[in-house]
């Protein structure tokens, strides 16, 4: 085998559906999570938090755009061939015979590549394979392809295989720099895949338009769990702008469905709609045989430190082993996004909100101010963390006129010991001025808590965990829960009992929660 050295920039956007980081040119943005809060919940359950506005606040780093006046070559990449031929003159490229281009972590495959150094525009002949990471992010096969390395172009009458977070399938696939194409496309993800019979589910659709970092557009998409078709639309946009780390859910629009002791059986879907630069309306709903429907729906605006919105929404908590719900109207919020303190690992945050609460009989004006001093967590060696965090928050009710003061403050442990067990400690303290919440809803039942626990993973697919909660006022076990996680493919189930010490109202309880909605 021959091996030549050339200047070529692999074929990184074969069809990179629905990432921001499509190609160099492009506006970039770097998303930064923070844990806002010491969650109450431990890993064999799902995670709710303890209060309603615990959620996880990113911080947004928006690049400016790179511009290219003449084409020009970017990085030199090894071609390895059985055949090849260069002119220099002309900038004709040649390669024949178990063609591999190497480029950083990326691999083009082909059984024939020809190309011009000047022009920057290269073609397979004769099928292509592209991986990246060895195929962790990336691998995508089809018959031929073109790429141009000086603006990215990319053009391919076939495309199909793992575009990182989905499996995608379609023809005529096309990038010029900007905005994603493709034609008779089909989307499903890995948990659906099924490589011998039908995806799990699936989104298939006429036409499929990306633009990075903002939307997706698909034209007469039709939504499928198997070969039946639940939904179908003349046309789909589904916001980009709230995305995390390049991924979002195609398939949130879909009424997946789910099930609960407590709620019964369900559905659920959720949508975003673009609207100007920075904003997005958005829809969440949920239907429950036992709770009936619960929507949330609204706007929200990216300012460049915080994100605001006004919306209606219906959430649960959890009071005494109950599901409650309360109903959220007309409410406006304003959170910051996690800032660190200079250079240092220290992280504040904060936010402020108001609407009108209903809760059955109690009803009234609810306003809130929180703010909230964290840091990275603490490396204590390979597989161990520790984590503080310290905050007030101080809540208004309308209702009776009672004023909430609550400064809080907490730590969480959490470690991996060898390949199959973790174990976690935390404590969370709520010093609140007025013992009760009016409502139910954000009613502190346990000011002083501690949970401790751990997990083991039996098999690929099985797991078990038990998680201790301890009353520290009085010093007393409050419950313990004892967890089988199974994994269903497309579906994770939890089967949960719980021994309540306090109340000796012991319960079993099942969850099944699909994993791509």
């Amino acid at each position: 085998m021959r091996k030549r050295k050339v200047q070529w920039l692999a074929a990184a956007c074969v069809f990179c559906l629905a990432q921001p980081v499509w190609a160099a040119t492009e506006s970039t943005t770097v998303y930064q999570d923070q844990l806002d809060s010491v969650d109450q919940s431990y890993l064999g359950e799902i995670s709710k938090a303890s209060t309603p506005d615990n959620s996880n606040i990113r911080v947004v780093r928006r690049g400016e755009k790179a511009k290219s006046d003449q084409p020009t070559e970017q990085l030199p990449t090894r071609i390895d061939a059985d055949k090849m031929s260069y002119i220099g003159s002309t900038g004709d490229v040649y390669a024949q015979g178990d063609v591999v281009v190497t480029q950083g972590n990326q691999t083009l495959m082909s059984p024939r590549i020809e190309g011009n150094t000047k022009t920057t525009e290269y073609r397979t002949v004769g099928g292509y394979h592209f991986l990246e990471n060895g195929g962790k992010t990336k691998d995508i096969t089809g018959q031929n392809m073109t790429y141009r390395t000086s603006d990215h172009h990319f053009t391919a009458d076939q495309a199909f295989g793992w575009n990182d977070p989905y499996y995608v399938k379609g023809q005529n696939a096309t990038f010029d720099g900007e905005t994603g194409h493709m034609e008779k496309g089909m989307v499903t993800t890995k948990h659906a895949m099924a490589f011998k019979h039908t995806p799990d589910y699936r989104v298939e659709g006429q036409d499929i338009k990306v633009y990075p970092g903002d939307k997706v557009v698909i034209k007469k998409p039709s939504f499928y769990i198997k070969n039946f078709k639940v939904l179908s639309l003349p046309s789909y946009t589904a916001s980009l702008r709230h995305d995390k780390e390049g991924k979002f859910s195609i398939f949130s629009l879909v009424p997946k469905p789910t099930y609960s002791s407590d709620d019964g059986i369900g559905l659920h879907g959720s949508t975003e709609y673009p609207i100007g630069k920075h904003g997005e309306a958005y829809i969440d709903y949920r239907w429950y045989s036992k709770s009936g429907f619960k929507p949330k729906v609204g706007y929200r605006h990216y300012l460049p430190w915080a994100t605001a919105s006004i919306g209606y929404s219906k959430e649960s908590n959890e009071y005494n082993d109950e599901t409650v719900w309360v109903e959220k109207i007309g409410e406006v919020r304003l959170d910051t996004h996690t800032y660190h303190v200079g250079k240092s690992p220290v992280t504040v945050r904060g936010g402020v909100n108001a609407g009108y609460w209903k809760e059955g009989s109690v009803k009234g004006s609810h306003k809130e101010y929180y703010t909230e001093v964290s840091h990275d967590p603490i490396k204590l060696w390979k597989n161990a963390d520790l984590r503080f965090l310290g905050g007030y928050q101080r809540d208004y009710y309308g209702y009776n006129g009672t004023i909430r003061s609550m400064p809080y403050w907490g730590a969480r442990f959490q470690s991996k010991v060898g390949n199959r067990a973790n174990v976690w400690v935390s404590y969370n303290q709520r010093n609140i001025s007025y013992n009760n919440s009016p409502y139910r809803f954000d009613t502190t039942e346990l000011p002083k808590e501690l949970i401790y626990g751990g997990s083991y993973k039996l098999t690929r697919l099985d797991d078990v965990s038990v998680s201790v909660k301890t009353n520290m006022m009085s010093g007393d076990i409050d419950s313990v829960y004892y967890t089988w996680h199974r994994d269903l493919h497309s579906f994770d189930m939890y089967l949960t009992y719980k021994d309540a010490h306090r109340s000796n109202n012991d319960q079993w309880k099942i969850k099944f929660v699909g994993k791509d909605f």
